[in-house]
């Protein structure tokens, strides 16, 4: 009995000691100049309680950045239980989903107009009511939609409303409708976990209204995509999920020197690597934007 007890006890140890290495600026990401805006499904938050929190909390500091939209925070209190242990953060919680919910990070110098789950897009096809934050940055007003959309699927769009790649086509044809009636000349951020990947061919792919009116939408992420797997948001599969897209009206500021995306392997800090990064924050990584403005 003693024998067992010391085997769980040094177990127990070692789970809790676990440690994680940031050089200094290694992933601050952010910067006086740019806006920063990260995605991140962080799994059932907060998978390993208050260690997950405190993982995190460092992670944050060291990114550096000025929003954080997040997807799979368990409840308003989970929310608000990493923001009281944050320094010059708040942030906002959207129950109004299936399950885990939507939230936002965002630092406390920034001009909030508004946070608010999008009625609008209250839809059985989104699964989760799209959760909306419009800011004011360098005297321009910018409106983020988080979203989270139906997992799962077979690879094939089946007219039937169940289907899960239907639902998720759907949602993209209601969203599109959205920003084009409520939100032209805006300058508008979609971004989140959409469960399903922009290289798919024409006729399987969800994002095809979107990726057809090029004109005035963006995935600034397509080259990830369609990039090295090993800099795809979801590893697992592996597969690239979380997208960022932006209208026509930033697409001057997306191609300034200075402005920027990428996913960010934060696995590359823990000692455990991706087993650890995934046990005990997420089996997502982030994906960031650095959008640099014309002065």
């Amino acid at each position: 009995m003693m024998i067992a007890a010391l085997l769980l006890f040094l177990l127990y140890s070692c789970a809790e000691n676990k440690n994680i290495f940031i050089p200094d600026n290694s992933i601050q990401m952010g910067t006086e100049s740019t806006l920063d805006i990260i995605t991140w499904n962080i799994e059932s938050f907060p998978k390993q309680g208050d260690t997950t929190i405190d993982y995190i909390i460092k992670l944050i500091d060291s990114m550096d950045v000025d929003i954080i939209a997040l997807q799979e925070i368990g409840s308003g209190s989970d929310l608000n239980n990493l923001v009281g242990k944050l320094d010059g953060w708040t942030g906002g919680y959207s129950s109004d989903s299936y399950g885990y919910g939507l939230a936002y990070l965002y630092k406390t110098d920034l001009i909030v107009n508004n946070l608010d789950e999008i009625d609008e897009l209250d839809n059985y096809n989104l699964t989760r009511t799209p959760f909306l934050l419009g800011i004011n940055w360098a005297g321009e007003n910018i409106y983020i939609i988080n979203n989270h959309y139906k997992c799962c699927g077979n690879g094939i769009i089946e007219n039937v409303y169940d289907d899960e790649e239907y639902r998720r086509q759907q949602a993209c044809i209601l969203t599109k409708n959205y920003i084009d009636s409520n939100l032209n000349d805006k300058n508008v951020i979609l971004l989140g976990d959409f469960n399903d990947e922009l290289s798919d061919v024409d006729s399987a792919n969800v994002f095809q209204n979107f990726i057809n009116d090029s004109t005035n939408y963006k995935f600034v992420d397509m080259d990830i995509a369609y990039g090295y797997s090993s800099n795809w948001s979801y590893p697992s599969w592996p597969s690239h999920l979380d997208h960022i897209l932006i209208t026509d009206e930033l697409f001057d500021e997306f191609g300034n020197e200075g402005s920027l995306v990428h996913t960010i392997r934060l696995e590359e800090y823990f000692d455990g690597g991706w087993g650890d990064y995934e046990n005990y924050i997420s089996d997502h990584r982030p994906v960031g934007l650095s959008l640099k403005f014309n002065p």
